[in-house]
């Protein structure tokens, strides 16, 4: 454990020097609210809680975290766009919302032009989980399980998001069919995997790792390139099925017509936040690596996020499946 604590803080320090250094304006002058389209416990939530004390520490102003789960994240984003553009309501974003753009057409906004993108705040990979009760150590176990019976795994996805097509990108590539068990939020998700209610799971890894260390939860494997140090024993996906990865993403977003001012301003608050060493340690052992770049730049990463999950939601089917069940 020692050696894994040093190797995190070794690893967020060369991070924190290729952040860009911050500079102080006059916002806030009151609470800003944070929006999460998902219920409490799970990855964006822990990850807008962790950026809000922050903030909140740096500002002198509290950041309040707002729940609005619904839709996979729609109602919280729906929220979002008919908030004023001043500053004082912001969103959390993550591949769920990109997941369930590239699924649905009936949402009423467009992610990269009803919006104004502040920064990205982290990424990591994610991690399929069994319940201990399941006979499965293995990513080998899991595709000989699930063969031996077929439709018998409950496969706990957040709906239509984009672990949902990970989700299904895992089953295909596997050659097995399991049971898909639809939830608004991985962290409902992850409450009935621990309960014995749905079988397995593809969450973020931040999230999992405490209930893996626990043994609430089995790591079969990473959806990273590389293994994670904490879980070394634990192939990635990409050694079971080569070019198969799972990874996820955490940014900061406004609504459209923020003065570039102040979306300077927020994205330099959002940077030196990211410098924090007591947060840099704390994503680094939760399995999130602290990104940080440019409203530009994180505007372009949503805009290809996007274009890739709609050619994988129109391979896997899941757009279609998802229209006929209406």
């Amino acid at each position: 454990m020692k050696l894994i604590a040093r190797w995190s803080i070794a690893v967020w320090a060369a991070i924190a020097l290729l952040l860009p250094a911050a500079h102080a304006g006059e916002f806030p002058s009151r609470p800003v609210t944070l929006i999460v389209g998902y219920a409490p416990g799970g990855g964006t939530d822990t990850v807008a809680r962790s950026v809000a004390e922050v903030l909140s520490r740096k500002w002198g102003q509290q950041v309040i975290v707002k729940n609005r789960p619904g839709g996979t994240g729609v109602i919280g984003i729906r929220d979002l766009k008919g908030a004023a553009p001043d500053g004082y309501t912001l969103g959390i974003w993550t591949d769920s919302d990109i997941g369930n753009a590239a699924v649905r057409d009936d949402l009423g906004y467009d992610l990269v032009k009803d919006f104004d993108h502040i920064g990205q705040i982290a990424s990591g990979g994610t991690v399929l989980v069994v319940n201990p009760s399941v006979p499965i150590k293995t990513f080998a176990d899991f595709v000989a399980y699930a063969k031996k019976n077929p439709g018998k795994l409950n496969f706990a996805v957040v709906s239509g998001g984009g672990m949902h097509l990970d989700s299904l990108r895992i089953q295909d590539a596997a050659g097995v069919k399991t049971t898909i068990i639809g939830y608004p939020g991985t962290g409902p998700a992850l409450t009935d995997l621990i309960a014995g209610h749905v079988d397995m799971l593809v969450l973020p890894l931040g999230v999992a790792l405490p209930y893996i260390k626990s043994g609430s939860a089995r790591a079969i494997a990473v959806g990273s390139t590389t293994r994670w140090a904490g879980l070394s024993d634990v192939q990635t996906l990409s050694e079971a099925v080569p070019g198969l990865e799972s990874t996820f993403f955490y940014g900061l977003v406004g609504p459209k017509g923020m003065p570039d001012s102040l979306k300077t301003t927020l994205n330099s608050a959002l940077m030196d936040a990211l410098r924090d060493p007591k947060l840099g340690e704390k994503f680094l052992s939760m399995g999130f690596i602290p990104t940080g770049n440019s409203p530009s730049e994180f505007k372009a990463v949503i805009a290809k996020k996007l274009e890739v999950s709609r050619t994988a939601a129109e391979q896997t089917g899941l757009k279609q499946s998802l229209q006929q069940g209406k």
